[in-house]
């Protein structure tokens, strides 16, 4: 739709030829480069104020308030460089998008002292302007950018041309958020680590907004697995880059894309912690180790394992790792409570995984004899049970320090995913469990009272997923 024409002004050929030797690779003349300057119209604009709006505004006063008199300065980033002129997708800077929600490449949100709030967004020629076809950036190349005006009405907040930037930040002493934007970075000489980690700290306690938006990923994850169980027949005929791209179609359609490149481990890959190649066989009575999840059009992510076995029944081996892998989740949720240690759940899942490797014949050996009992272990657990989830997989990890020292409260929410690998060289482990993997690994609100498991739609236990298996084959 558009509702009126774009304003003619007549181009001389001296201003023609002088656009077209600043833009050397554009091989136009300068008749047909007037003539598409002509018959353009503006496009309609009704914009509304976005949903998300309101919490972000709550959000930018709460952190100007703990910088009294100081000037934040919190960059979108940029598109990286894939090859040549060929960028990766753009995923905005997680703390731009939780201050400011989704705007262009290159856009800057800037808090002031005094309550000034203002979006600095990248400009563009409009349609009409003969830089709209020369730029390779221009609206005819890359599509139209937002405007100002609509900028501001939709996020709530003041906006102003990307240009106006270095103006405003000039002499001016500032806090930033680094790495993003080499621009912001060559005007804010600020190290940006105190920002950074106080933005990461606001983070860790998500609001209801927040919850509702993981709550809606992790239920469009736990379709996306339900995807991969109905393709697993035909997993064993492509292998493992198949179900990271049934997963993906899924992510891309019902969510903003992949939180994170899957791990598909099926055999021995199931093994490798943070197997991501994703290029090998399934075997037809392999383990499928998948740990994967959505991010959602606000950046929220779930990250969810299930190690499910390709035939439909598990081997009374592969049962009896995965029935210990699941007493240490069972152990790890129960764990999980407010006012409790953040390593509470580590700790519960570390007890029966010991008490599980006894029971296997695998524990105890002379070689750990010297060790603490909590690393005795270690060679089969390889990581820690849990981790905080929001707009990053692995939330506010900048303080990982703090808050793995620190309890849970309500607020917070994180991922549980106790797992248990036995490589097919290590010559410690029985040869019947040698090359069994297996992870299973749930999203966890903390509330007041308890906990939400935001997962709990897929079965966890070894009898339920052969089920889940089986009514989805049909």
């Amino acid at each position: 739709m558009t509702d009126r024409l774009v304003p003619q002004k007549k181009w001389s050929d001296a201003e023609l030829t002088a656009l077209l030797e600043r833009f050397p690779g554009r091989r136009l003349s300068p008749a047909l480069l007037r003539a598409m300057t002509r018959g353009w119209s503006v496009p309609a604009s009704d914009v509304v104020e976005w949903r998300g709006a309101a919490p972000r505004r709550a959000r930018r006063r709460v952190l100007a308030a703990d910088f009294p008199g100081v000037t934040l300065v919190v960059p979108a980033g940029r598109p990286a460089v894939r090859t040549n002129d060929l960028p990766f997708a753009y995923r905005p800077g997680t703390d731009h998008m939780w201050l400011a929600g989704p705007t262009e490449p290159g856009s800057v949100l800037v808090l002031g002292p005094d309550g000034e709030e203002t979006l600095y967004v990248a400009e563009q020629p409009a349609l009409g302007h003969p830089n709209a076809v020369l730029d390779v950036h221009g609206p005819l190349i890359e599509g139209p950018l937002e405007t100002c005006a609509a900028t501001a009405v939709r996020l709530g907040v003041e906006t102003r041309p990307i240009g106006e930037l270095g103006k405003r930040l000039r002499g001016t002493a500032a806090k930033t958020v680094r790495g993003l934007d080499p621009h912001v970075d060559a005007l804010v000489a600020d190290d940006g680590r105190e920002l950074e980690k106080q933005l990461a700290r606001r983070r860790l306690y998500k609001d209801a907004y927040e919850i509702a938006q993981l709550r809606h990923t992790a239920d469009v994850t736990v379709e996306g697995f339900a995807a991969v169980a109905r393709a697993l027949p035909d997993a064993v005929r492509h292998g493992q880059a198949f179900v990271e791209g049934v997963f993906a179609q899924h992510a891309r359609t019902h969510g903003r894309g992949l939180a994170f490149t899957p791990i598909v481990g099926s055999g021995h890959q199931a093994t490798i912690l943070h197997w991501q190649r994703n290029d090998q066989r399934i075997g037809p009575g392999d383990l499928l180790l998948l740990d994967a999840g959505v991010e959602g059009p606000e950046l929220y992510a779930s990250d969810v394992a299930r190690t499910m076995p390709v035939s439909g029944r598990y081997t009374s081996a592969q049962r009896d790792v995965h029935d210990i892998v699941h007493a240490a989740h069972q152990a790890a949720l129960a764990a999980a409570r407010p006012g409790g240690s953040f390593t509470d759940p580590h700790q519960a899942a570390q007890r029966v995984l010991a008490d599980g490797l006894h029971s296997l014949g695998v524990l105890p050996h002379p070689a750990f004899d010297g060790l603490a009992a909590g690393e005795r272990s270690w060679r089969w657990t390889l990581h820690v049970t849990s981790h905080m989830l929001g707009a990053d997989v692995h939330d506010s990890l900048v303080v990982a320090g703090e808050y793995t020292a620190g309890t849970l409260e309500p607020g917070h929410v994180l991922a549980v995913e106790p797992g248990l690998y036995f490589s097919p060289f290590d010559d410690y482990v029985p040869e019947h469990l040698r090359g069994i993997g297996v992870r299973i690994e749930d999203n966890v609100v903390v509330e007041d009272n308890g906990i939400e498991v935001l997962t709990a739609a897929l079965p966890t236990s070894a009898t339920g997923i052969e089920d889940w298996i089986a009514d989805h084959a049909r």
